[in-house]
This record gives C-alpha cells, sequence and structure tokens, in this order.
C-alpha cells in the first residue's frame, strides 16, 4: 500500500493564516470601496451635481415647449431626486386641455426629460377673428388660438351652443379622416344649432343636421363626384342626398346654347 503523506500542523498553519489575510483584506477592500461609494452618493446628493441642469421637453406640437415646463412645476436649480415626477405629470395634463398623456423621467446626471402626447385638433371656433381650437376631447384651449386662418381642421362659425358642439365633435369623430379634411367651414342655420351649411374644400357646398351628421356625411366622397362645383347650388346631405340647383333658367338656357355651339 502507498505511504499516505502527513501534514503536519505546524506546515498547515502558515497556509491557513495566508488564507485568512486575504480573506480580510477583500473583506477590507469591500468595506472601504462602499464607505467610498455611500461618501460619493452623499456628496453627489447634496452638492449641485444633483440639480436640475436641464429640462428637455418632446412631443410639442401645439403651444410651446416653455407652457409645459412651467406647468410641470420644475425648474432648473432643483433637486433632480426630490422632485415629484408623478405629481408633474399630473399637472400638465390637468391644466393644459390639448395635452393628452405625459411622462417625465430623469436622465443622469442632471437632466429631466417630458414627453408629451397631445391631443388631436378636430376643429377651431372663431372667435373676434381669431380661431380657438378645439380637441378630441371636447376642450378648447383659448391660449392656443392661431391669428391665421388654420387648414388643418375645419372652422366652425358663429357657434354658442356648447352641448351642440359635445354632439357635433362625438360626430365628427365617428368619420374618417377623408371626409373631415374636405370640410372647410361649418355655420349653424338656426339657433338651435341643429341644421349645418358646410362649405367644403372642393368649392361644394352642403347642408346636413347635427344629428345623425356622421351617418349622412360619410357617403359625402361618392355623392360629390356627381356634382359639378362650378354649378351655384345646394347639396343636402340628409337620409336622401340630393342636389338644389341655384342656377335661373337664363342660365341653363346659356349652358344650353353653349355646349350647341361647340
Amino acid at each position: 500500500m502507498a505511504e499516505r503523506k502527513v501534514v503536519s500542523a505546524h506546515e498547515r498553519i502558515p497556509a491557513l493564516k495566508e488564507q485568512r489575510k486575504k480573506r480580510a483584506n477583500r473583506r477590507l477592500i469591500i468595506s472601504l470601496i462602499t464607505i467610498f461609494l455611500l461618501i460619493g452618493i452623499v456628496v453627489y446628493l447634496q452638492s449641485p451635481l444633483s440639480d436640475i441642469q436641464a429640462i428637455d421637453v418632446d412631443g410639442v406640437v401645439t403651444g410651446e415647449e416653455e407652457e409645459i415646463t412651467a406647468q410641470s412645476g420644475l425648474e432648473t436649480g432643483d433637486n433632480m431626486w426630490a422632485a415629484d415626477l408623478g405629481e408633474a405629470e399630473e399637472r400638465i395634463t390637468e391644466e393644459l386641455p390639448h395635452v393628452m398623456e405625459a411622462s417625465v423621467s430623469r436622465s443622469f446626471p442632471s437632466t429631466v426629460h417630458i414627453a408629451i402626447n397631445e391631443q388631436e385638433r378636430v376643429a377651431y371656433i372663431e372667435e373676434s377673428e381669431t380661431y380657438v381650437p378645439v380637441f378630441a376631447n371636447g376642450e378648447q384651449s383659448p391660449d392656443q388660438r392661431v391669428e391665421q386662418l388654420p387648414g388643418d381642421a375645419p372652422v366652425i362659425y358663429d357657434w354658442n351652443d356648447e352641448s351642440r358642439l359635445e354632439i357635433l365633435l362625438a360626430e365628427m369623430e365617428k368619420l374618417t379622416d377623408g371626409v373631415v379634411n374636405r370640410i372647410s367651414e361649418v355655420h349653424p342655420l338656426d339657433e338651435q344649432h341643429d341644421g349645418l351649411r358646410l362649405y367644403m374644400n372642393d368649392g361644394v357646398e352642403v347642408e346636413t343636421t347635427v344629428p345623425n351628421f356622421a351617418e349622412y356625411m360619410s357617403g359625402y366622397p361618392s355623392v360629390a363626384e356627381e356634382i359639378d362645383p362650378e354649378e351655384p347650388g345646394v347639396l343636402h346631405m340628409k337620409m336622401r342626398p340630393y342636389f338644389e340647383s341655384h342656377a335661373t333658367p337664363e342660365e341653363d338656357s346659356d349652358d344650353s346654347d353653349d355646349e350647341e355651339s361647340e
């Protein structure tokens, strides 16, 4: 049988001591690193390095970035880690009707990012030759009024019935963008704001109603193809669409003579 090598306790003691020394050194290094990290964090939090140095805003279409920043309640110089980002999000969405959603986040070391998602502008209300945007949630924003005639949504004139406006906007939301984008102007025909006169971008004048507005106007593109925009008259878009010509008999006769001469 092979002889077993016997290691005396005296020979093992130096090795054990070396292992203990290494473990003690590792613990010391880890402790020192942890202490320095904690000190660094405390110093950072207490120093201007942790203050907000910049506020970035993304997603603004309506209004100004400065307005978003002001409503958030955040300012450069505030401690970035003490700022309540959730409260800032709530302030933005509650105070600005054109903002549907806001997200506020920190970016190390000293930047705050505000990303917003705006409500869709579905119409404008004409007021004293200015145009107040109306958003998909029915809210109006006088602070966002524009002075030049907008072209991205229909303009509503002489409207003073808020309840009927909500119904109209709800009906417009049911229509495709292809139909809504063809509407240039909306005018009430009566004090009850039940009947409507529309001026379309293709030159056609339309009469319809607020009730069933979406149902009646959904067929406009196909009906308009049969209408000559140069002929004076009104296209009635109701249960059964029809065109009411305003041409006089003399005009009709002149048109017939022109066609015969050709």
